[in-house]
């Protein structure tokens, strides 16, 4: 075993990081709303940099902690290092500031198959996939009857529809209020559902090359089973109809069985690209 220094991430050092991922294969990404460059460069959550005589072989962060808890966002070795040494070392110093944090789990969604080879051994346990479905065309079931009223999301809604995401999902799975924000401003298609004027559900959808991706659909729980969360994404289906884009990806995890229901009443279908998420207790 080689000796290593491990040191807290600081923006100075935004050129090394982004050159170790440039040059090296192992690398994970998860970062949602945010480029790579963007992330880093506006990164304070807790992140590690492992280096070897000056040299930065390593890097490990993950988001800042909602409800005691967190996602690993990036995971780069450099190719020629002790991959599983490395991610020990800098793994070991991170979860040790994040239990004085109080986080009590860190969550990881596998988007490349290496890192799959080491996340055992670093304590992580397989919880299950996250699918992807798909859909095609402009055929919609009938709505159901409901007095949802539906517009456009404004900025000024933002802390309500994180009230709804924070009630609709457990951790890791929620929002905070700045991951919204990032979200909002980036989606091609963000819509509230309103009852009383109060927000009840949102959607948000991203545009990708020819398609549209549902990437969040939130309803209140005392609210979910009206057909609130079918009118919201059948809205959103039509908007994008009007753009000319008939196809729509979205992911949920397996066991999602109402999701899953109502995805497969609106035609969606599994594309064959599930992620394993894993998760480890602090």
């Amino acid at each position: 075993m080689f000796p290593l220094s491990i040191t807290p991430y600081e923006r100075r050092y935004l050129q090394r990081v982004r050159d170790l991922l440039f040059h090296n294969q192992l690398v994970h990404t998860h970062l949602d709303w945010h480029e790579t460059d963007q992330w880093l460069d506006m990164q304070t959550a807790p992140m590690r940099l492992a280096w070897y005589k000056g040299r930065l072989i390593g890097a490990l962060g993950v988001s800042a902690p909602l409800n005691r808890t967190c996602w690993v966002r990036l995971a780069v070795v450099q190719d020629h290092a002790d991959h599983l040494h490395v991610l020990h070392a800098l793994w070991d110093d991170l979860a040790l500031e994040l239990r004085s944090r109080f986080v009590e789990s860190v969550a990881l969604l596998a988007m490349r198959d290496w890192i799959l080879r080491y996340v055992p051994q670093l304590g992580f346990q397989y919880m299950e996939d996250i699918i992807t479905l798909e859909r095609a065309g402009a055929n919609l079931p009938p709505p159901r009857p409901n007095h949802l009223v539906i517009r456009s999301a404004e900025v000024s809604d933002l802390e309500a529809m994180a009230g709804v995401d924070n009630a609709a999902f457990d951790p890791p799975w929620q929002l905070s209020l700045d991951e919204l924000r990032q979200a909002h401003r980036i989606s091609a298609s963000c819509t509230v559902g309103l009852l009383d004027n109060m927000v009840v559900a949102y959607q948000l959808t991203t545009l990708y090359f020819d398609g549209a991706h549902l990437a969040r659909l939130a309803v209140l729980p005392q609210m979910q089973g009206l057909g609130l969360g079918g009118a919201l994404l059948g809205d959103v289906l039509q908007r994008f109809f009007r753009r000319g884009v008939y196809t729509m990806t979205l992911n949920t995890q397996s066991s999602n069985t109402r999701s899953r229901r109502l995805y497969a009443h609106y035609d969606f279908k599994p594309n064959g690209y599930d992620l394993p998420y894993w998760v480890v207790r602090l």
